[in-house]
């Protein structure tokens, strides 16, 4: 996590003072490469229970949500259980559902997390259904 972070501090460090030199499709690569490492650091903080950084790196991530990268994060909130991410993404996908839907990576989303997306646009929260739970039996 350490050196994801170092990482990131020094390519931020050389992309502002890149991105003063250069035009806006350095500034792309550098966004681009925040991002990747944001969700490596919101796996290394799932894979050792740092939940303060994996909270930060939810956070961190909800800001930089787009169209393209909408699906991805949900599919990613998802494995690693950010709820804050998932609701944001939810959330986000249904505002842009027409630009969203056109994307091959909405066809390409997990069983559960489309169907978390049917029952966010729908209005059913997913907390109400408890899985694996019966219904109780009418007494007569």
């Amino acid at each position: 996590v350490q050196k994801v972070l170092r990482e990131e501090g020094s390519s931020e460090a050389s992309s502002s003072s890149s991105a003063a030199a250069a035009s806006g499709g350095a500034s792309s690569g550098a966004a681009e490469q925040s991002i990747a490492q944001l969700q490596a650091v919101l796996a290394a903080a799932h894979k050792y229970g740092v939940l303060r950084l994996l909270r930060w790196a939810e956070g961190q991530l909800c800001d930089k949500l787009s169209c393209e990268m909408a699906c991805s994060l949900l599919s990613l909130a998802h494995v690693y259980g950010a709820t804050e991410l998932e609701r944001n993404c939810l959330a986000f996908m249904k505002a842009n559902m027409a630009n969203v839907v056109k994307r091959a990576d909405f066809a390409a989303l997990a069983p559960e997390a489309l169907v978390k997306f049917h029952m966010h646009c729908a209005g059913v929260d997913p907390a109400e259904e408890e899985p694996g739970r019966k219904r109780k039996r009418d007494e007569e």
